[in-house]
């Protein structure tokens, strides 16, 4: 691009490789009203050029003129592309890529506040002179303070600009709601409790899952079914949602039951409300759990685990620092401890997990305490490690169950009957092994059974709408999972499966009538069975496809949209590493046309949520946003950051991730991040031997200095306050 120069020299771009590099802005003294758009730059080879703030071009500082000439005419391409496009926009650049850039500072403020709110920033964040002198000396010279109280209204009015968004959206969505709801008490000793809402629905033109939190309000009055009930109706209300819900998930608390009765009663749902309430399988899961490791031979034996841990790494500083040592001239991990928590999901497996990793070197270095202090130390049990990698195979079953039915953009209740499965063969193939884990098996069972026989039918028909199982696929589950769960009722089984038979059918004719007009020609499929194997995943497969086809021979010929899809095999030929990556909205995207009234079931039933885990994680990021720094945040702005933060998550997709900044554990990764390079402190060789005049026991360390976030202290909290956690103790609720 020709340039222009009072001294009729050539001068480049931005961009151009010839282009000499600045050394130095300075202040000048010439005439302001000209010098105002430029930039006094000495260049690398010692030279004085004018800069043009807005399209970076480099003139000769001999004449004024020129450069107002620049200016007023206007030369500048980035001032006549402004003129040209829009006069009234804001100031514009020439952008790295070489396009027009329009500085705007409105548009910067909405980005600051969306910034501020996904990151979980306090609201003064750019409320400081020196980012303002920073911004405008080197980025925009019309940059303007931005306050906080500037920022927070921003932020609150891009929040009141998303909730009508989502208001306007649900009054024209022709689908059903399906919400999860859970009540979480405010850390750092303030007083208050807070009731998150998230609702989830498939989008019927992309067949995509969808989730917001749509409310996290500040509930104070005691935690009854009748208040529960009121709180759940304003939302109903200020959405418009109170006909078009099909079902709520809650945890099993009683009040969650009174106020799900309540609300029955009241708004009649489809059905007599049979779908209405879905228990959280997650909370499930962890009291199924719980029951076996409460087993005195498998609680001994975690405890003693427990104990050694915290032995190595909380016994003192010194210590902590020897197993470092130890770890590192050894060439072995060395992973921060994940401590159990009762009722933190899956804590008890992370921790073995994580231990065995190490065992060698821990197994080592307490043996070392131990033999120098054996009045403090205790030895752990070398018959432990063995029973300890036995058992968590198990516990790895819970676990990927557990992660499983917490996903976001996926359904997840058509994959509750396959993950109950998974259990109940584990379960009996360590009965049938024997030895002394056996013992925590009977527990286990009993546990489930208890939630099994009162599985709501949602779960049942979701996974009939999943074309790996089918109809006759849930059949199968059914009686498997009744035979393991070893029943003493042998009608059980029956049972349930008439009351599937009779719900499914029930809810097709229900949606018949509303959306049928015509009925389908039968289809077939073709494909290959899989085999037997002794994997859970493979034995499910290979029993559903015999079970089908024993179904097809005796089947009559297919008519209805009804019986053509549960007579139909589409997954004949599947392999099974396939059935747990299988796209069941994808399926029913294509089979639209097929199945009219099939997929109208589909498109309400497939997003109710298996789990509660969505607005239970939303509790992990409100525990970052009220930090102990941000205590004074008032309940209206705690709400406003919550839901923006979702809403602005969701635009991304990127709902699943936790992006705001780590809580205070330190996570195993970066521990083992500081062993291996070797930047842990580095001791003495005397400093390794044990003094012996310590006689193994060394002085408590300050807080600071501990490698966990506190076991102690976050058994005392969790225990009393019923904190809950999900996954690799992500979640923590106090």
């Amino acid at each position: 691009m020709a340039s222009e120069s009072a001294s009729g020299s050539a001068t480049t771009g931005v961009g151009s490789s010839s282009a000499l590099q600045i050394r130095e802005i300075v202040q000048t003294s010439r005439n302001q009203e000209v010098w105002k758009d430029y930039n006094m730059c000495i260049m690398t080879d010692g030279h004085k050029k004018a800069q043009c703030k807005f399209c970076f071009h480099f003139f000769a500082v001999g004449s004024n003129t020129t450069l107002k000439n620049h200016i007023s005419h206007p030369h500048c391409e980035v001032l006549k592309a402004q003129q040209n496009q829009n006069p009234e926009a804001g100031q514009t650049t020439m952008g790295r890529d070489g396009q027009v850039f329009m500085y705007n500072p409105d548009y910067l403020r909405e980005q600051f506040a969306g910034l501020v709110i996904q990151r979980g920033l306090p609201f003064n964040h750019f409320d400081n002179e020196q980012t303002t002198r920073v911004f405008q000396n080197t980025m925009q010279p019309r940059y303007t303070h931005v306050s906080r109280s500037t920022l927070k209204r921003d932020a609150m009015k891009l929040w009141v600009a998303a909730k009508q968004a989502t208001i306007d959206g649900f009054a024209n969505l022709n689908t059903m709601v399906n919400l999860t709801t859970d009540i979480w008490s405010a850390p750092h000793n303030l007083p208050g409790s807070y009731m998150c809402v998230t609702a989830h629905w498939i989008e019927p033109s992309s067949w995509q899952m969808m989730k917001r939190v749509i409310s996290f309000e500040e509930f104070s009055s005691e935690h009854t079914g009748k208040n529960l009930k009121y709180m759940l109706e304003k939302v109903f209300v200020v959405y418009g949602l109170k006909d078009k819900i099909l079902s709520i998930t809650l945890d099993n608390a009683s009040n969650n039951t009174s106020a799900m009765n309540k609300l029955r009663l009241k708004y009649n749902p489809p059905m007599g409300g049979r779908f209405y309430h879905s228990r959280c399988v997650a909370h499930i899961i962890n009291l199924v759990v719980q029951a076996g490791l409460k087993v005195p031979i498998v609680n001994q034996m975690k405890e003693a685990f427990k104990q050694m841990l915290k032995d190595v790494f909380k016994s003192g500083e010194k210590n902590r620092r020897r197993y470092i040592k130890i770890c590192h001239d050894a060439e072995k991990p060395c992973y921060s401890p994940n401590w159990d928590i009762e009722t933190r999901w899956n804590s008890t497996f992370e921790m073995f997990e994580s231990g065995l990793k190490q065992q060698i070197t821990l197994s080592h270095f307490h043996d070392i305490l131990v033999s120098k202090n054996g009045r403090r130390f205790k030895k752990f049990p070398d018959e432990y490690w063995g029973r300890i990698e036995m058992l968590n195979p198990l516990l790895a079953v819970f676990q990927n169950a557990t992660v499983v039915l917490s996903g976001v953009y996926y359904p997840t209740s058509p994959l509750v009957l396959q993950q109950i499965f998974f259990i109940s063969c584990k379960l009996s193939d360590l009965e049938l092994e024997g030895g002394v884990l056996s013992s925590m098996v009977k527990p286990i069972k009993r546990k489930l059974r208890k939630y099994f026989e009162n599985m709501p039918p949602i779960i049942t028909c979701a996974a009939a709408l999943n074309p790996c199982f089918n109809v006759s696929g849930v059949d199968y589950l059914i009686e498997n999972i009744s035979r393991d769960l070893e029943f003493a009722d042998d009608g059980f089984a029956t049972r349930s499966v008439d009351y599937f038979h009779e719900s499914f059918q029930g809810l097709y004719n229900m949606y018949y009538t509303k959306y049928g007009s015509h009925q389908t020609q039968s289809t077939t499929a073709e494909g290959s069975s899989s085999q037997k194997s002794r994997d859970p995943l493979s034995r499910m497969v290979h029993g559903l496809t015999q079970h089908k086809q024993k179904k097809a021979r005796g089947d009559p010929i297919m008519s209805s949209e009804y019986e053509q899809y549960i007579k139909t095999d589409f997954v004949r030929g599947l392999q099974p590493k396939d059935y747990e990556s299988y796209d069941v909205l994808g399926f029913w995207k294509t089979k639209e046309n097929q199945f009219p009234v099939l997929s109208r079931m589909a498109l309400d039933i497939l997003s109710v949520q298996a789990s509660s885990v969505a607005s239970e994680s939303a509790f992990s990021t409100s525990g970052r946003i009220l930090s102990i720094r941000r205590t004074r945040l008032t309940a209206e702005s705690l709400e406003m950051c919550m839901c923006l933060k979702d809403h602005l998550d969701a635009h991304e997709r990127r709902q699943h991730t936790t992006p705001l900044e780590l809580p205070l554990d330190v996570e195993e990764g970066v521990f083992n991040d500081e062993v291996q390079m070797n930047e842990a402190t580095q001791l003495t060789d005397q400093e390794i031997a044990l003094d012996a005049s310590s006689d193994g026991s060394f002085e408590e360390p300050p807080r600071d200095y501990m490698l966990s976030s506190g076991a102690e202290d976050d058994e005392t909290q969790d225990g009393a306050g019923g904190s809950m956690s999900h996954g690799h103790g992500q979640y923590t609720y106090y």
